[in-house]
C-alpha cells in the first residue's frame, strides 16, 4: 500500500465516522425523521458525485437499466435503515453491526453463485457471528431492540447492492470518474422517486384522517411524513449530503481504486473505533449524549473485527497460493 493510498483510506474512515456522529447528533437535536433525512442526503450526495465526475452525459443511459434502479433502491434502503438504527444504539455499535455483512455476503454468494468460502475463512465467519450475538446481548431489549432488525435489513441491502453492482453492465470498467457518475445517477434517481412518493403520501394523509388511514399511518416505521416539507430537514440533509455523504462516497471509490478492495476493507474495519472516539469527543463538547462504553460491547467489537481481518488474511493467502501455482 502506497503512502497516498494509506492517507486516502484513513481520510475515508475519518469522513465516514464524522458523518455517522454528525448525523446522530442532528437526528437527536432536531428530532429529524431518519428515513427522509437519509433520502435527501443521498440525493444531494449523488449530485455531488455527478458534479465532481463531470461525466453526466455518458451515464444517463444507465437510467434505462433495471440494474440501476435496483442498486439505487438497495443503497437508499441500507443507508436509511443504518441511520434509523442510530436512534437506538451508538454510532460505534452500528459500525460493529456493519461487519455482519461479511458472513451475509458469503452466504449469499454461496447460495446464489456457488462461490463457497475457503476452509480457512470459516472460523472468521463464526467469530463474527459470535461477536454479533455478544453485542446484541449488551443492547437494551436485546433481540427485541429495533436496531437489530434495522441493521440486519441494512446489511442484507448492502450485500444486495454489491451483487447488483458487480453485474451492472455499465459498471465493468476501471474509470473512477465514470463509476462516480454512475453511482451518482443511480442514487439521485432512486432517492428522488422515493422522496416524491413520500411527498405524495404526506398530501394523501394531510388533514382529518379516518380510523383506517390513522391505523395505516401508524404502521409506517419511524416515518414522519410531515417532515418532507420541513425547512430544517432540508437544510440539515443538504448540508450533510454535500459536505459529508458525497465526500465520503467519493473517498471510498478513490481508496478502492488506489489500494484495492481487500486493503480498503482491512483499513475501514477500524471505522467503529473511530466512530467511538468521535462520540466521546462529541460527549465532551455537549453535542451528543453518550453513555460510558460498555466493556462487553468493546469486546464484542474487537472479536468481530478480528474475525473480519482473519477472513481477509485467509483470502490473501488463497490468492497468493493461486498465483504461485499459475
Amino acid at each position: 500500500m502506497t503512502p497516498k493510498g494509506l492517507i486516502v483510506c484513513l481520510a475515508t474512515m475519518v469522513s465516514w465516522a464524522f458523518l455517522i456522529v454528525i448525523s446522530k447528533g442532528l437526528l437527536l437535536a432536531y428530532n429529524l425523521d431518519p428515513w427522509i433525512f437519509t433520502i435527501i442526503q443521498l440525493m444531494f450526495g449523488g449530485l455531488f458525485l455527478i458534479a465532481i465526475s463531470r461525466k453526466l452525459g455518458a451515464t444517463m443511459d444507465a437510467l434505462k437499466s433495471p440494474y440501476t434502479w435496483a442498486y439505487g433502491i438497495a443503497r437508499v434502503l441500507s443507508a436509511a435503515c443504518f441511520t434509523a438504527s442510530l436512534l437506538y444504539i451508538s454510532a460505534a455499535n452500528a459500525g460493529f453491526f456493519g461487519l455482519v455483512s461479511v458472513p451475509f455476503s458469503a452466504l449469499v454468494f454461496a447460495v446464489l453463485f456457488f462461490r463457497l468460502p475457503s476452509f480457512l475463512e470459516i472460523p472468521g465467519h463464526i467469530i463474527i457471528i459470535l461477536g454479533v450475538v455478544l453485542l446484541i446481548s449488551t443492547l437494551e431489549g436485546t433481540y427485541s431492540n429495533p436496531a437489530v432488525y434495522l441493521m440486519v435489513f441494512s446489511e442484507f441491502a448492502v450485500v444486495a447492492s454489491v451483487v447488483i453492482a458487480e453485474y451492472h453492465p455499465q459498471n465493468q470498467g476501471d474509470d473512477l470518474q465514470e463509476r462516480a457518475s454512475l453511482s451518482g445517477v443511480m442514487l439521485v434517481a432512486s432517492a428522488l422517486i422515493m422522496l416524491i412518493s413520500l411527498a405524495g403520501l404526506s398530501l394523501f394523509t394531510d388533514g382529518p384522517a379516518t380510523q383506517s388511514t390513522a391505523d395505516w399511518i401508524s404502521n409506517l416505521p419511524l416515518i414522519d411524513l410531515t417532515q418532507v416539507w420541513s425547512p430544517t430537514m432540508w437544510l440539515a440533509a443538504i448540508a450533510v449530503g454535500i459536505t459529508l455523504r458525497g465526500v465520503s462516497m467519493f473517498l471510498s471509490m478513490q481508496a478502492i481504486n488506489l489500494v484495492g478492495s481487500q486493503n480498503y476493507v482491512a483499513t475501514i474495519a477500524a471505522l467503529p473505533f473511530t466512530s467511538l472516539l468521535f462520540e466521546l469527543i462529541a460527549d465532551k463538547a455537549d453535542y451528543l449524549p453518550q453513555a460510558v462504553p460498555n466493556p462487553i460491547t468493546i469486546l464484542a467489537g474487537v472479536i468481530m473485527t478480528a474475525g473480519s481481518l482473519g477472513i481477509l488474511w485467509a483470502r490473501q493467502r488463497k490468492f497468493k497460493a493461486a498465483a504461485a501455482f499459475s
